[in-house]
């Protein structure tokens, strides 16, 4: 009887050591999951600031439509611009020789989008003004570059 208690207090005090170890490991886990967490929302807040999704101003305008079909909506008919067949090239630096095409789309707000293009060697962006009329929706650019 004497052996089963003693056994059963050197194995406690292990398990009680261990229990103790696993706790300040899972505490310092925690603590930079935390910190990690704090970091991810700070730079999610800071990339949702300009956006529509995130613009109360802007929705407000435009008198709070639903903004997931809106922006899918504006980001469909730019998309569309890449299907020009004409002349009528949407980015200016396109020729019928050498056509760039929209590759991803960031509307900021009411009246601005910003959009990266490319032909497959070479890279931009540009900045696009936009607005609706008669449930149309008008695209103008006001300015672009090449990397």
């Amino acid at each position: 009887m004497l052996f089963v208690m003693i056994f059963l207090s050197i194995n406690y005090i292990k398990i009680s050591n261990s229990n103790n170890l696993n706790s300040t490991t899972f505490k310092r886990k925690i603590d930079s999951l935390e910190r990690q967490y704090k970091l991810l929302d700070k730079k999610f807040s800071d990339q949702i600031y300009f956006s529509l999704d995130d613009n109360q101003e802007a929705l407000g305008y435009l008198n709070d439509v639903d903004v997931d079909s809106l922006t899918s909506f504006i980001r469909d008919e730019l998309y569309e611009k890449n299907f020009i067949k004409n002349s009528d090239f949407f980015i200016p630096l396109s020729n019928v020789n050498n056509k760039y095409l929209i590759n991803k789309v960031k509307i900021l707000n009411h009246k601005w989008i910003i959009a990266d293009f490319s032909n497959g060697s070479r890279w931009g962006e540009m900045w696009i003004e936009y607005h609706f009329n008669n449930k149309k929706v008008f695209f103008y650019v006001k300015d672009y570059f090449l990397y």
